[in-house]
């Protein structure tokens, strides 16, 4: 009866630290949507870690890092900027970047780091700041594909390092990354 009852007791404790220990091991992404994605959002905030629609990004605009657009004619495709970037025509409405009083400007820069390079990285890495080239680093990361390691630094100057690991091109397309922060 003692052996029942302490294997009642310790099962569910192993089951806990097991997923626990699970949990330690996720790696989040963020997905953002190009500007006509109705069910993605297309905002981003680095320090906050949050993505926002457009509508909820025009009422924050001081957290906003980065966004998602697509832009075939000049070969953006799918492409990561900032609200600073300066790009126009994209957006539509009145919640649009064009319209917003606080702009922020992040740059980017395309690495040469592999994925795998990549995950071995850990927020807080030196090399997460020494990845980020300041004289040819650009405030849009264009064309954004799968495998891809572009370095940043946003207006805050916040450093990351961010991984493409899915991308669907289009208007409504959508680009997924896992980003490592210093």
């Amino acid at each position: 009866m003692k052996t029942r009852f302490v294997t009642l007791m310790v099962l569910p404790l192993v089951a806990f630290m097991i997923s626990g220990c699970e949990k330690e091991k996720e790696d989040p992404s963020v997905t953002l949507g190009a500007q006509a994605n109705a069910t993605v959002p297309g905002f981003y905030s680095v320090s906050l870690d949050k993505t926002y629609t457009m509508s909820q990004a025009a009422d924050n605009t001081g957290v906003i890092d980065i966004l998602c657009f697509y832009e075939a004619e000049t070969g953006n495709n799918i492409a990561l900027a900032s609200p600073g970037s300066g790009i126009t025509g994209i957006f539509t409405g009145d919640d649009m970047p064009d319209n917003w009083g606080i702009k922020n400007t992040t740059y980017f820069f395309q690495t040469t780091l592999t994925g795998t390079q990549f995950e071995a990285v850990q927020d807080g890495d030196v090399l997460i700041e020494t990845s980020f080239d300041t004289d040819n680093a650009r405030r849009k990361a264009k064309d954004v594909q799968v495998g891809q390691v572009w370095a940043f630094k946003t207006q805050n100057g916040t450093y990351g390092l961010l991984l493409a690991t899915a991308v669907t091109q289009g208007t409504s397309g959508t680009v997924t990354f896992k980003v490592r922060t210093k």
